[in-house]
């Protein structure tokens, strides 16, 4: 089947601790970015939805641009820009957690102890919420892509995302201190379909990763993909 709209979200979300200090990660928004450019050469309309990229990956050609800063931010501009016939690949790495309240002044240093407290509640799973908005207003030909980026016990924890949020295929790829996934290296990821295959992709350079990511996705779904 062909899809007439693709949603790419990219890069890190900013969680707001008090005005000068957030809670976020270490994604450049490099293979989002890379991902949106190729699938522009697939699908006509391309709605790029990324945080707080680096400059060199904020404007894919070919794409309608929107910038969030917040994960409950990305969550309703992937909601609002969801139709029928369109595929979401969740390239992002939106904040898990975010503070339970955000100071509306700088933490000074001098106040309080010598320890500061700080209480975290979970954001929204933006995969989760538009699984479920897809089966509650019975919206058709979506598919959707996860990206699962672990530290270890891959494949178990991508399968489970895979299963829990409902999705077509996931990304997985190992992050941390001595795996390569963020930033500007070269890596390899592993995508797991629903239905049971499994392909490894790499290592290569994120532009590689990127092009092999969309083939693999565009002869997939073109093929075979039947949204359930």
């Amino acid at each position: 089947m062909g899809f007439s709209k693709a949603i790419i979200t990219s890069g890190p979300t900013r969680e707001w601790i008090d005005p000068v200090r957030y809670i976020s990660n270490a994604s450049s928004g490099k293979m989002g970015f890379h991902i949106a450019e190729e699938v522009a050469h697939w699908i006509p309309e391309v709605v790029y939805i990324h945080g707080q990229v680096l400059d060199d990956y904020k404007s894919p050609k070919g794409t309608k641009e929107i910038s969030v800063e917040t994960t409950s931010d990305m969550c309703d501009a992937v909601l609002g820009e969801l139709a029928e016939g369109t595929i979401l690949i969740m390239a992002a790495a939106p904040a898990d957690f975010r503070p339970s309240r955000s100071k509306e002044s700088k933490i000074k240093k001098e106040d309080g102890s010598e320890t500061l407290l700080l209480e975290l509640v979970k954001n929204p799973d933006i995969l989760k919420t538009v699984s479920s908005k897809i089966q509650k207003e019975e919206i058709a030909g979506c598919c959707l892509v996860g990206f699962a980026a672990e530290t270890d016990s891959l494949e178990d924890h991508a399968q489970g995302k895979l299963k829990s949020k409902n999705l077509d295929y996931i990304v997985g790829n190992y992050v941390g201190k001595n795996q390569k996934g963020f930033g500007e290296v070269d890596t390899t990821v592993i995508i797991f379909s629903s239905s049971g295959k499994t392909t490894k992709i790499g290592p290569f350079s994120k532009e590689v990763i990127s092009q092999k990511i969309v083939a693999f996705l565009k002869g997939e779904t073109e093929k075979s993909f039947v949204k359930s």
